[in-house]
């Protein structure tokens, strides 16, 4: 409510004063000022005001030009808008969208009348429009589909100069078949979704495999949305070597795909003639990873054509910028090279990176702003030359945004501009606290079928806020015990029943702990043994002997983590048979939480099987692969470890100077990837009869030691108080022979019921053969289970789990474009890439073109991806792994053709080549000769393999021969394959 003070001011001062001022106040200020009183929400709402705002805005966005990052906020996985001045590198915080990832956003650097279009890679035809000025922002409601789901999706804003309205123009594919799968559709802000006149349909199926190939280049090469530009929406064609014949009249190439946003007519833009496109059909590995793309300048269509990789001798690196001078629609008009941007170390130190360039605009004093996919921004001065930095993400004042990981095209940043322009002329209802607080408090059943009541109650539950509350209110609560059984019957993993309903279903109440090999998985299970970590967040991993699942045993979601970037890994240093028990698969590996990204994490130790040297893999939730995170100071236990607050613990031991063992702690800090150690004067001393000594554990959120006594029967807990260790509880097992430590291997706490160190506490421990609570005020020891020899096929293990809404994240749900590590590297770090180096791998030497399956002990060919167990397998091992997910496994070429290896041994070709790439991304595809003596060995990538309906990686590894069986020139280039899953020997 305004007061009468302001509306006397607003009433004295003349409107043309009044104007003026609130044309240079910001946009959010001008949208408050509307409510003072009825003649100034009129006033600022008018046309005119608002189109006079939008050209000031212009004028202050090129004089004084702002920055507008997507990024992650800190320890959240939505998306936060910032805004960043050139001239300052602070950064303001715009809004914040718990449903967005910033890894799967794509947007357009240039705004159109301020806003911003953002598409969801994870759901095909998911968008959003947001005005970064104002903070508003919604999704569009989903387009209507005709004739099947949607396979390609591309969208654009623009704004039609008639009517000065803002449209999103969808352009896709459906699965209705080629051609008429095609539709383009149009949504006006404040309406609905339209489709396009009958005669733009019908254009498009007249041109289908163009406009198909549009799509495609922007998901498998751009990956930025079409540029708006002239009052058009623009997108780029690569071209194909295995085009069909072109269409008379017309040279078939690389074309830009048009569309007028005002009359909603489609055409084509010729390239400009010099271009070389057809040198990038295939891309060499000096390309860089995206060589052509359009951008807007100046209002202008121009088109930008990275030459920082080009080979030696043919000139330097730089940017070229062409513009479209002229351009209508009726395509008149012609391009100019108008700016050769050079690029200076600063901009790419090395041929590595950055991955992609792009200009974002211009400002004044003739400069084009740069932005580069390392999250920097340079000003490119057209007068002189020079090249400075603007801007640098995560550095300085914009420590704090979360810096996204590299990718292929991931420029997340874009021009700001203020702007007036309102998304929807509905408000969005609110969800009052109360209701929120009602949800929070609801058991996982009770919020699913509150789901259904409304659109507003789905979007609550299922926002990222909500499930981070949601997930720390369970830190307070009792966590429930749940046994892991057989998933086979479900054609799953594992299965997660309730222990009084498992007890209940089992005659003798008991069964063995050793599961049949392919109920869990093609791979070895460590003899039948298999471990549960606590739950982290929500999620709990189970480990095996080859590899890692993770849950939400709650929810049922669970996915095998795989062996991606563990190639040159051995975790598999199994011990001794006498010293395995129930908490040893022959790996040690921690899970915890990485508190600065809030990302699950997964830690291995083992070893470099090139070099042998102690590694640590790490994988994250958010990630397609394991990568090196530096090495153990120490050799640790193979009991797994502790999760504290954001750091895993491992024991250790090491000689003192007396010939006795000393107590060696070891931490991992998850966030910072660091290594650290620790030793104590006064520590307990574990009894040396104990293989399993001393280790650690988690109790109550805090780290506790846990040392036995075999001879006397007892089991103490220890605390940290200070810089000693405190024993807080004595278990005398004497009498119990299912829990005692002269007759068990190890004996580990699980969790502590009651009041911290005081009486009638209850302790549950487990042996992993057998469950109970121990009593401290009495003594007493209530037996829950005790596992009896039964069918070999069936097992039971324990695990405790909290109800959670957090997702296991899919692999749909991961990014498709982030840089990939090196194909001959398991990991950076310097002491394993130096003894990679003396087993030739620097060196390039030959590797064999067939991977050996990937099952631990087989060395057969692995001609079979398993999407379900992320591995190249053999024939043999798939019959062991159907059974959990049928449908998940994709045989490669070799399978359909046995004598394909015979046909190239007898032929005297070589089986091996200096740049195989990695098993773990490619598998072998197929081979072929030609009249030139030429091999080429093809690779597909493997995730690109599983997709259907999507351009599929290549990599060719390919030499040629003298006629005589002798090798005179090796080389691999990689290139894309616009075959929507046809077999290249059909």
């Amino acid at each position: 409510m305004a007061s009468k003070r302001s509306k006397r001011v607003a009433s004295c001062l003349p409107g043309e004063i009044i104007s003026e001022i609130l044309l240079r106040l910001p946009a959010r200020s001008v949208l408050r000022f509307r409510t003072v009183c009825r003649q100034w929400a009129a006033q600022l709402s008018s046309p005119g005001f608002m189109g006079a705002y939008a050209a000031m805005a212009g004028t202050r966005r090129v004089s004084n030009p702002k920055l507008v990052i997507f990024a992650a906020p800190p320890g959240r996985r939505a998306t936060a808008a910032y805004s960043c001045s050139s001239s300052s590198s602070a950064a303001d915080t715009l809004f914040t969208a718990d449903h967005l990832r910033p890894d799967f956003l794509s947007l357009s650097s240039r705004p159109c009348r301020g806003l911003v279009l953002l598409s969801d890679a994870r759901a095909a035809g998911s968008y959003w429009v947001c005005n970064p000025s104002t903070g508003e922002r919604r999704p569009l409601p989903l387009p209507p589909l005709h004739g099947g789901w949607l396979v390609l999706s591309s969208a654009g804003l623009g704004v039609d100069d008639r009517t000065m309205e803002c449209k999103v123009v969808h352009l896709f594919s459906t699965a209705a078949g080629w051609g008429r799968g095609l539709r383009c559709e149009v949504y006006t802000l404040g309406g609905r979704w339209r489709p396009v006149a009958a005669t733009a349909l019908e254009w498009l199926y007249d041109n289908a495999m163009d406009v198909t190939r549009a799509l495609q280049t922007e998901a498998a090469v751009t990956r930025t949305p079409p540029v708006h530009a002239g009052g058009s929406l623009h997108w780029l064609v690569y071209p194909t070597s295995d085009d069909m014949a072109a269409p008379v009249g017309r040279d078939r190439g690389a074309i830009v795909l048009r569309f007028s946003v005002s009359d909603e007519s489609f055409g084509f833009v010729d390239v400009p003639a010099s271009l070389p496109m057809e040198d990038y059909v295939s891309l060499e590995e000096h390309s860089p990873a995206v060589p052509v793309h359009l951008a807007e300048l100046r209002g202008s269509l121009c088109m930008v054509h990275d030459l920082r990789r080009r080979p030696r001798g043919h000139g330097p690196s730089s940017l070229d910028v062409w513009v479209l001078r002229g351009c209508n629609n009726n395509n008149a008009g012609g391009w100019s090279l108008e700016y050769r941007i050079p690029v200076t170390p600063p901009m790419a130190r090395d041929v590595h990176g950055p991955r992609f360039i792009t200009v974002l605009g211009a400002c004044e004093q003739e400069k084009l702003l740069v932005a580069t996919s390392e999250h920097k921004v340079f000003a490119y001065a057209t007068g002189t030359g020079r090249v400075e930095a603007v801007l640098s993400v995560g550095g300085g004042e914009t420590a704090g945004i979360g810096l996204q990981r590299e990718a292929t095209a991931g420029v997340r940043i874009g021009l700001y501009e203020d702007s007036l322009v309102r998304i929807s002329r509905h408000k969005e209802q609110v969800m009052s606290a109360s209701v929120a607080e009602i949800l929070l408090r609801l058991p996982l059943k009770s919020m699913a079928q509150s789901m259904l009541v409304c659109r507003e109650w789905r979007a609550l539950i299922k926002s990222e806020s909500f499930v981070t509350r949601h997930a720390m209110m369970g830190k307070a609560t009792n966590k429930t015990l749940l046994m892991v059984t057989n998933g086979r019957a479900r054609r799953a993993f594992f299965a997660f029943t309730p222990l009084d309903r498992w007890a209940a279903a089992s005659p003798a109440g008991l069964v063995c702990s050793k599961p049949c090999h392919g109920a869990l998985n093609l791979i070895s299970t460590g003899g039948g043994r298999v471990v549960c970590s606590k739950p982290c967040h929500g999620l709990n991993l189970i480990s095996t002997g080859s590899d890692d699942y993770l849950c939400n045993p709650c929810t049922g979601d669970i996915k095998c983590l795989g062996i991606r970037g563990k190639s040159r890994f051995g975790p598999r240093c199994q011990p001794a048979a006498g010293g395995r028990h129930a908490f040893t698969v022959g790996r040690k590996v921690g899970f915890g939480l990485d508190r600065s990204t809030g990302e699950h994490v997964a830690v291995e130790i083992g070893h470099d099987d090139l070099c042998g040297a102690p590694a640590c893999m790490l994988k994250t939730s958010e990630s397609d692969c394991w990568t090196c995170a530096g090495t153990p100071p120490v050799p640790v236990t193979d009991m797994p470890p502790a999760h504290v607050d954001g750091t895993l613990y491992w024991t250790a031991e090491q000689a003192s100077s007396n010939h006795r063992r000393r107590l060696v702690i070891v931490a991992f800090d998850i966030s910072a990837r660091t290594f650290g150690s620790f030793q104590y004067d006064d520590q307990p001393c574990p009894d040396k009869k104990d293989p399993a000594g001393a280790f650690l554990v988690e109790l109550n959120s805090t780290l506790s030691l846990v040392t036995t006594n075999r001879q006397a029967e007892e089991m103490a807990i220890w605390v940290m108080r200070g810089a000693a260790w405190v024993e807080a509880h004595r278990l005398c097992l004497r009498g119990q022979p299912g829990f005692s430590p002269r007759t068990t291997t190890v004996v580990v706490p699980l969790e502590i019921i009651g009041g911290g160190s005081g009486d009638g506490c209850r302790i549950l421990l487990s042996t992993g053969r057998a469950l109970g609570y121990y009593d401290t005020t009495t003594g007493a020891l209530d037996t829950v289970y005790h596992l009896r020899p039964a069918a070999p096929d069936e097992f039971a293990v324990p695990m405790l789990c909290q109800e959670s809404l957090v997702r296991v994240p899919d692999d749909d749900d991961l990014p498709v474009d982030r840089v990939a590590p090196p194909p001959t590297s398991g990991c950076n770090h310097p002491e394993h890439h130096a003894g990679a180096a003396d087993h030739g791998e620097q060196g390039m030497a030959p590797r064999p073109i067939f991977h050996e399956c990937q099952n631990a002990g087989c060395r057969g060919r692995g001609d079979v991806y398993s999407a379900c167990c992320k591995r190249l397998i053999c024939v043999e091992c798939l019959r062991r792994c159907p059974e959990h997910h049928r449908g998940q496994h994709f045989p490669l070429s070799t399978v359909f053709d046995y004598g394909v290896v015979e046909g190239i041994q007898r032929h005297g070709l070589p089986v091996e080549h200096p740049f195989v790439p990695d098993p773990d991304r490619y598998g072998y595809y197929y081979s072929a000769v030609d009249a030139d003596h030429v091999v080429r060995h093809v690779f597909i990538s493997l995730r690109d393999f599983v997709r259907d309906n999507q351009p599929r990686h290549l990599t060719e590894c390919a030499y040629r021969m003298d006629g005589q069986g002798k090798v005179v020139e090796t080389w691999v280039r990689r290139y894309l394959k616009f075959d929507f899953g046809r077999d290249p020997l059909a």
